[in-house]
């Protein structure tokens, strides 16, 4: 049913945007492997705060994402509009956009672990939509072996900003959800300081 309702979604948005990923995925052997079962896991992160991922794919060298079109703005930049910061009443739907996202992502498993003010969207209508859940981490939750267990890891390309990643993280231990809570607090400080 989120399968149809995703295409039910581009039917009437026939639309959709284009991100190119950097030198960094295409020189990887397994980066595109990766990136594909990263993507069927955004895919199942249905939510109205989560950018809709369609898919990603590769054109010769080229590794593209293809996901749902946002009008409106980055949170970096209506950060850097605000130096001053913004009044709490408009702060607290933004934290609970970001909130309501992270906890469905986390109830699935899937840690963010580059959550920044860029990869935060607030639309035209106030919704607020976080961005490249497709190169999120999963939770091993103990298992590391199998089929499907990942030799590769998506943040050895760079999917991480120091300024909002835990003291876990900067030492490369497994992703856990309070990583993203800790890059939270981060950008609700700066949402209220401007800095």
């Amino acid at each position: 049913s989120e399968t149809l309702a995703a295409l039910q979604s581009m039917t009437r948005t026939p639309h959709v945007a284009i991100k190119v990923l950097g030198p960094e995925f295409k020189n990887h052997p397994e980066s595109l492997k990766v990136l594909q079962r990263e993507a069927k896991k955004a895919q199942t992160l249905a939510h109205p705060n989560i950018v809709n991922v369609y898919d990603f794919d590769r054109d010769a060298n080229t590794i593209f994402m293809t996901m749902e079109v946002l009008e409106g703005q980055g949170l970096d930049k209506l950060i850097r509009a605000n130096r001053l910061g913004l009044p709490l009443a408009e702060v607290i739907p933004i934290v609970d956009g970001i909130a309501q996202a992270l906890g469905y992502a986390h109830e699935k498993d899937i840690v963010h672990s580059d959550l920044k003010p860029g990869n935060v969207h607030v639309t035209k209508d106030n919704t607020v939509k976080v961005l490249d859940f497709g190169i999120a981490r999963a939770r091993r939750n103990g298992q590391t072996e199998g089929p499907d267990a990942d030799t590769f890891d998506a943040s050895t390309l760079g999917a991480l900003t120091p300024a909002y990643a835990s003291c876990e993280m900067l030492e490369g231990l497994e992703p856990d959800p309070r990583d993203d809570i800790y890059a939270l607090g981060c950008i609700t400080y700066e949402l209220l300081t401007g800095h």
